[in-house]
């Protein structure tokens, strides 16, 4: 029995945000219904109250008169949009709760990688990264060489792309330029200004010149091509920032 009401429980808080949606929108179904019953018997006794007074009512007296058959339906009415603000409430509350949590993963591991180049320099931390750029290359989808176009592994987003190092430097300056300009600039910008495809959480991710004041002790972002070769010996640059984009960072600027 209590296992029967610790899991009714766990299943109430989980989908009381769908619970509370699918009441409000059978009660918004609900207080039509209501609301379309209730007009005949309204009529009706307006047309006996007008009869009896022998002439057209005021508007309190139609209120009056007409009001008590709609008490159903705005009842139910009500219930609806208490309902509807709940779910939005509960909504806000549980996005609040996952952004927190993204954001702490974020920062931990963050963290954790400057920790290790802390502890052990920046060349194993870069060897650490060729290692992973090697790893992932059997995973991607390489681009064909192109002409005057290098091999890059973006590291933040694991990607391999090409593109010659001009483009990706006025990628670099255009960042630098927003944080110069607005004082905040979008992952998906920088990924946009090198052709790549957007990411998802693209527009969660970015930077604030108070955010890299207070984590790295500058305003702008610094970049890193760090070149190593593939064991298929390809030549690849792996594209590193010196000042991370963070979750969320919005809720900062």
């Amino acid at each position: 029995m209590n296992n029967l009401l610790h899991a009714s429980k766990l299943f109430l808080k989980r989908n009381s945000s769908t619970i509370l949606t699918c009441i409000g929108a059978a009660g918004v179904v609900g207080t039509s219904v209501l609301a379309v019953k209730a007009t005949p018997k309204a009529v009706a006794l307006l047309e006996m109250a007008k009869e009896e007074k022998g002439e057209d009512l005021t508007a309190l007296e139609i209120v009056q008169t007409a009001g008590p058959s709609y008490i159903p339906a705005l009842i139910v009415g009500a219930s609806t949009i208490a309902c509807i603000f709940s779910a939005n409430a509960l909504n806000k509350r549980q996005q609040a709760a996952l952004m927190s949590a993204y954001a702490l993963m974020d920062s931990s591991y963050k963290e954790y990688r400057a920790k290790v180049e802390e502890l052990y320099g920046e060349e194993t931390g870069a060897q650490v990264r060729a290692e992973i750029a090697k790893d992932h290359i059997n995973e991607a989808d390489i681009p064909e060489e192109d002409d005057g176009k290098e091999l890059f592994y973006d590291y933040f987003s694991g990607r391999y792309f090409r593109a010659k190092i001009e483009t990706v430097q006025r990628a670099e300056y255009n960042l630098n330029r927003s944080l110069s300009t607005r004082d905040y600039a979008y992952l998906n910008e920088f990924y946009d200004d090198l052709d790549l495809e957007p990411l998802e959480t693209g527009w969660a991710y970015g930077w604030t010149k108070a955010i890299n004041l207070e984590r790295h002790w500058q305003e702008w972002v610094d970049f890193v091509h760090e070149k190593t070769v593939t064991d298929d010996g390809l030549e690849v640059y792996i594209l590193k920032m010196h000042g991370e984009p963070t979750l969320y960072f919005e809720n900062y600027y």
